[in-house]
């Protein structure tokens, strides 16, 4: 069953840079979007946000707003309640405040509204149990920025019925993005899952002090970055032949960093307060970096980036886990 264009009424819980994005980005769909925050001075900022953010868009990318879009700023989650026919919390990423959040809406679970969770790694089973919401909670881990980025992962809990799946991914289609699916619920999911096993060792690599952060963050872009969206890992396996995979791993994996918990570096910096950007120290001085146009420039060539990536997602349908249509 295809989701007609329009004719939702999507409710956006916690309107801070994940939802801010996607306010956009159902708003130029031509969705009419119902979003709330605890913080009322976000909700009174959100307008000029959002404007702010579509200006950028109209300037960089030139897709143009479809007409019916509109936005609607509430403080009261009961008059979400009421009318929402899908709920996307985009909230604190802590379990316990997403369950106690997807609870407060008894009429649109009772009405059979769609429950969406934004969490980029928490469990959609766990979620889903402690909110009411199993058979009605998909997860959709949209990538930051939203509005840049062309894939969400659209994530099955232990009780996730196929249809809740399907409809999902037709309404992640509707707006612009590609739908991959991730048939099982486990921690990351696809895409974190892949960048921590990165970060794990980046961070192992400059607490052995084999490169400096600058160096490793180089290999990272000037190597990996510019290959990986034309070619997958699973792909350059086949390229290069899992015969040369099977004698690297047989001496390499063992090598690498294999820690089951967050790395000493990183429980240091936490505890003394360098957090990065938030803090204004981290693995680099963001006192002396305009963090801002660092953001600005990682948008920019995202935005270079996605004529070529457009070229992937014209292969058929499925080729990438969308769904057909």
């Amino acid at each position: 069953m295809k989701i007609p264009q329009h004719s939702l009424q999507i409710a956006i819980c916690g309107v801070g840079q994940m939802g801010t994005g996607l306010v956009s980005c159902f708003k130029r769909a031509g969705y009419r979007v119902l979003a709330w925050d605890h913080d009322p001075e976000k909700l009174s900022t959100l307008e000029r946000r959002v404007s702010k953010l579509d200006s950028w868009l109209d300037q960089n990318i030139g897709s143009p707003s479809k007409v019916g879009g509109a936005i609607q700023s509430v403080e009261n989650l009961s008059v979400l309640d009421e009318e929402a026919e899908v709920v996307i919390e985009c909230i604190v990423e802590d379990l316990a405040e997403k369950v106690n959040l997807f609870r407060r809406f008894a009429r649109s679970r009772e009405g059979g509204a769609i429950f969406l969770t934004t969490t980029s790694g928490l469990s959609i089973t766990e979620i889903g149990q402690g909110s009411g919401c199993e058979q009605l909670l998909a997860g959709t881990h949209f990538w930051n920025p939203p509005y840049l980025m062309p894939l969400v992962e659209v994530i099955r809990g232990q009780n996730t019925p196929s249809e809740v799946i399907d409809r999902t991914c037709q309404l992640v289609a509707s707006i612009g993005k590609l739908a991959v699916r991730v048939n099982r619920d486990v921690p990351g999911f696809i895409g974190n899952r892949l960048v921590h096993a990165l970060w794990r060792e980046a961070i192992h690599m400059v607490e052995n002090g084999i490169a400096t952060a600058e160096d490793v963050d180089l290999v990272a872009k000037l190597t990996l970055g510019l290959r990986l969206s034309a070619v997958g890992p699973l792909e350059n396996i086949d390229l290069v032949g899992a015969d040369l995979v099977e004698k690297i791993h047989s001496y390499l994996l063992a090598d690498l960093a294999c820690n089951s918990g967050p790395s000493e570096s990183i429980k240091k910096r936490v505890k003394e307060g360098q957090l990065g950007v938030k803090s204004g120290q981290g693995f680099y001085d963001w006192r002396s970096r305009n963090a801002d146009d660092f953001i600005q420039e990682r948008d920019l060539h995202i935005v270079r980036q996605l004529n070529f990536v457009e070229k992937l997602l014209m292969r058929k349908p499925g080729t990438f886990g969308e769904l057909e249509s």
